[in-house]
């Protein structure tokens, strides 16, 4: 009777370590399955592209460059996570889908990076691109065929002036608006060539805001202005000294210049020096009097003429109706140039009032797309 009872306790002690053993086993399975799959994670991260910012801000400033030129905005959205920014790009009815996807695609690849997944929806024509390198997407792009409706053709260009004296956040936010910006360059100021080079790096169109004499206006002769009296000659040394201090321009428009403007003879000279430049020439219309426009129409140059100031008052209400004024004008003519300046109240009056712009279907585009 003992030794059953002996047995019977042997059998359970065995039981009992074979289920200890077993779970051993098991729990011992699970913790190296959780470290092979840390591990193989581990692994995989490893293996994801380290992108610089600067290659990503490379990769920013290649699609403006494609968008702005076909006079192309977007709008900025959220993307899906932290890393990645989402634009929503309205492409107009002349300009075919696939064509400018393949643009893109061909412009990120000359840095090395690469369209990692486009989806066609074939109803709405609406093509998503993921633009990055490798598995790690940094854009995501949708382009939104327009339709053809009231706005899509009528187009504002804006031209923003008075740049040249700093280079910093606050001139970037400029860049920031999401549309093809036109800006003027003062020469002869501290960061004349550097907001020159920087604007035309990303993709912006950058023109000289030459400095001619006012009627009555103050101001300072710093080399850089052409004045009443000034022969030939010297114009033309004005006009070269500034196109040195602000490079890569593609065209000029006046800084003041009430008096030279109305004079014939004068603007005859620095038009004549302009037009054999290949530049166009904008008339600000600093004064009612000016001939500038005529004479540059005469003499065969691109040119145009400023319709709207949109900030002629520094008041945020007058700036805003200075902007829909230059919407309604465009709208009559088909386009309209509009003009403000680079200062505080003007960038945050357009930080406003673009997207609402931009939602009735009017496009910014440079300059040089309404010069005729």
């Amino acid at each position: 009777m003992i030794m059953i009872q002996g047995r019977e306790k042997e059998k359970r002690f065995k039981r009992i370590l074979t289920k200890l053993t077993a779970g051993s086993l098991l729990l011992m399975i699970l913790v190296i399955s959780y470290y092979l799959l840390q591990s193989r994670k581990n692994d995989a991260s490893s293996q994801l592209p380290v992108v610089s910012d600067a290659s990503i801000e490379t990769l920013k400033t290649t699609l403006e460059q494609v968008l702005f030129s076909h006079g192309i905005s977007w709008n900025v959205l959220n993307g899906t996570n932290s890393r990645e920014a989402f634009w929503q790009v309205e492409v107009p009815a002349d300009l075919p889908v696939p064509s400018l996807h393949l643009e893109i695609q061909e412009a990120v690849h000359l840095i090395d990076a690469e369209v990692l997944f486009a989806e066609s929806e074939p109803i709405t024509e609406k093509v998503t691109l993921q633009i990055g390198w490798q598995d790690s997407c940094f854009f995501r792009i949708q382009l939104l065929p327009l339709d053809g409706s009231e706005g899509e053709n009528v187009r504002i260009a804006l031209l923003i002036d008075d740049f040249g004296d700093r280079w910093d956040p606050f001139v970037e936010s400029f860049l920031d608006l999401g549309i093809a910006l036109t800006v003027s360059v003062i020469p002869g100021r501290d960061m004349s060539s550097k907001v020159a080079n920087e604007m035309r790096m990303r993709g912006f169109e950058v023109i000289l805001h030459l400095p001619m004499e006012p009627i009555s206006a103050p101001f300072q002769d710093n080399g850089y202005m052409i004045l009443a009296n000034m022969d030939q000659q010297e114009i033309k040394k004005i006009i070269q000294r500034s196109l040195d201090s602000v490079p890569g321009v593609v065209g000029v428009n006046n800084h003041m210049g009430s008096k030279v403007t109305s004079d014939r003879e004068l603007m005859t000279t620095i038009l004549s020096d302009i037009g054999a430049r290949g530049l166009y020439f904008v008339d600000s219309r600093t004064i009612a009097t000016t001939v500038a426009y005529d004479v540059a129409k005469s003499l065969g140059l691109r040119c145009g003429k400023r319709d709207i100031f949109i900030d002629a008052e520094n008041i945020k209400a007058d700036i805003r109706k200075g902007i829909w004024d230059l919407a309604a004008k465009a709208k009559t003519n088909g386009y309209a140039i509009g003009i403000g300046h680079c200062q505080t109240i003007t960038l945050e009056v357009l930080q406003e009032e673009i997207p609402k712009v931009q939602e009735l279907g009017f496009r910014f585009v440079p300059l040089s797309k309404v010069v005729r």
